[in-house]
């Protein structure tokens, strides 16, 4: 845990120009056994701290717009609120593939799960939210896979089809951009267009400073 926030900030605070936007990246935590975590942040402009969301299940989608919805929440001092969403989403037992899970504000914070489309809201309930459960079995397609999606736009077709072959060779790979959230999500639709195999090396979508020597 001591290291998340170098991987939350893995920039200078101070010399660092502002971002003129919302900013979503990835950073990945490996074990001694391979086992990798995630690190799903949400950084806004302007600000000195950042959300950030630890979890094993690769569900970009889902954490980001978690972390838009609490993002809100705090934006509103709503704190309370957003105390009670994390700690009721952390209760609830893991969705299978295509589940929906709705989020609604009334007297308290619902969270409530169902197959296939989003449950209904009750009463004077206020939908916060609405994700569905991706299916990490299968190929990433457009425009529903947000890194996919990134990785097509920001990189040119014979640069990518360079990139796989690398991935295919297991070369050791270097990827450079001016935003963070361009730069993990072209970092992770590399590794999901390997499917059904999958990288098994070293994985580093964010390298902050201390990390250089891996270079």
């Amino acid at each position: 845990m001591q290291m998340v926030p170098k991987f939350c900030f893995p920039f200078d605070v101070e010399r660092e120009p502002p971002s003129p936007a919302v900013q979503h990246f990835t950073f990945a935590l490996t074990d001694l056994a391979g086992n990798r975590r995630f690190g799903f942040c949400r950084l806004r402009a302007g600000t000195q701290s950042c959300l950030c969301i630890l979890s094993h299940l690769p569900w970009f989608e889902v954490f980001y717009k978690l972390l838009n919805t609490v993002g809100d929440l705090l934006a509103q001092d709503q704190v309370t609120e957003a105390e009670e969403l994390l700690q009721n989403l952390f209760q609830q037992s893991l969705s299978g593939p295509q589940a929906s899970v709705g989020l609604e504000l009334g007297s308290g914070v619902t969270v409530s799960s169902g197959q296939g489309i989003p449950p209904p809201t009750r009463g004077n309930s206020k939908p916060l939210s609405c994700f569905v459960a991706p299916d990490s079995g299968r190929l990433p397609s457009i425009p529903e896979n947000r890194n996919l999606t990134e990785l097509v736009v920001a990189v040119t077709d014979e640069n990518i089809v360079g990139l796989f072959a690398a991935l295919l060779a297991e070369r050791r790979v270097l990827l450079t951009a001016s935003k963070l959230s361009t730069l993990t999500s072209c970092v992770h639709a590399s590794c999901a267009l390997l499917y059904p195999m999958r990288w098994e090396h070293v994985l580093i979508p964010t390298l902050p400073p201390h990390l250089l020597d891996y270079c």
